[in-house]
């Protein structure tokens, strides 16, 4: 063992003799100067080998077109339902856009079409497939005499109450996988996020930008314009809003299906999150609005619903500057340090911790 160890020991003297990198060093520095408050851990961890396990558990490896190891008949459907069932998701997801859109303009009445009646009839009519689809997949596993990881299972269920959650669709045996267009069959770990993260930063940096004519033109030229274009304006800004809002809720959707860690996920993106539920907060109050008689209940009705949209506006606003950011090195690099200081800070306050608890538990040995 001690052979061993000192075989270690001049192997990371030597690398430390020939490595040039400032920031290493800076590093290797710091974590020196708390040597002795970490000697009991060292002492300890001849009886604790688990302490020297310090190995990065991060997989950032982009892993896609993997194969499916089992092979039964819920594996074999799902193989041939993917590309469909991406393809529906994503045309509801684009109903969703047009009808919660229709509802969230025009202050002085509801736009009702036979359009919009159709695509909510459409949209219902593909709701079937997927209540249809859900009770096969549950005779399939039920024959096949196996059983739906409960992750999948669970993200099944919410595809039942959204559709287009299914955008992003995980394997129902192997939960670790998630089925993207064009990757097949990819592992769901930090380097496929990081990966489909870096493709969605400047396309999304791009249509945020979209809102700030859109602004322009509400707060300041709006009859210039609509005089210009000789048409309802009305109707194209919600077009280019409901663009906005389908581009967020797709990355959204999708993203969120790769991480196991949700919660962190819609805390980092929370404006995101706010600017897809905005919408759906005016589309219930309008919906509302249908059986309100007076006209002063229509009127604060009217308000409180353009408030909501002013809201999303300007939280697409702050979403546009934050990404901007997002790819300005300088910023980039202080918001990095910042994160890095932080959890350099956590995990010495946990070294602390884990060098008390050696400390008692020496001394605890000792008496015996």
């Amino acid at each position: 063992m001690n052979q061993i160890s000192d075989e270690k020991r001049a192997a990371l003297i030597s690398a430390i003799d020939q490595s040039e990198n400032p920031f290493v060093i800076a590093q290797i520095e710091a974590l020196l100067k708390r040597e002795q408050l970490l000697s009991p851990i060292g002492v300890l961890s001849k009886d604790y080998p688990l302490l020297l396990q310090v190995q990065s558990t991060r997989d950032i490896s982009l892993q896609t077109n993997l194969t499916i190891k089992d092979e039964n008949a819920l594996s074999k459907y799902q193989e041939i339902i993917v590309w469909p069932k991406f393809l529906i998701s994503l045309t509801m997801l684009f109903i969703s856009a047009a009808i919660i859109n229709n509802f969230s303009y025009e202050e002085g009445h509801l736009q009702y079409s036979s359009f919009i009646s159709s695509l909510a009839v459409i949209y219902g009519i593909l709701w079937l497939f997927f209540l249809l689809e859900a009770l096969l997949v549950a005779r399939l596993a039920y024959t096949s005499k196996v059983r739906i990881a409960q992750s999948s299972f669970v993200r099944k269920i919410l595809s039942l109450i959204f559709p287009p959650m299914a955008i992003g669709q995980r394997h129902l045996l192997e939960p670790e996988k998630i089925w993207l267009p064009f990757y097949g069959w990819s592992k769901c770990n930090e380097g496929l996020f990081n990966h489909l993260k870096k493709q969605f930063s400047i396309p999304m940096i791009v249509i945020a930008l979209l809102i700030i004519p859109v602004l322009l033109i509400e707060w300041q030229f709006y009859e210039e314009v609509e005089n210009f274009l000789n048409t309802d304006l009305s109707l194209v800004l919600g077009l280019v809003q409901g663009f906005i809002w389908l581009a967020f809720t797709f990355e959204f959707l999708l993203l969120i299906a790769i991480t196991d860690d949700e919660f962190t996920y819609i805390k980092k993106n929370w404006i995101d999150l706010l600017i897809i539920l905005l919408p759906f907060v005016s589309f219930v109050r309008s919906l509302r609005l249908i059986k309100v008689t007076k006209l002063s209940q229509l009127s604060r009705g009217y308000k409180l619903r353009a408030l909501l949209m002013k809201a999303r506006e300007g939280f697409i606003f702050a979403s546009f500057f934050y990404r901007l950011m997002a790819v300005k090195p300088d910023y980039q690099l202080k918001k990095l340090m910042k994160k890095l200081n932080e959890n350099q800070k956590e995990r010495e306050i946990i070294e602390e911790d884990l060098a008390k608890l050696s400390d008692w538990l020496l001394k605890k040995e000792a008496k015996k």
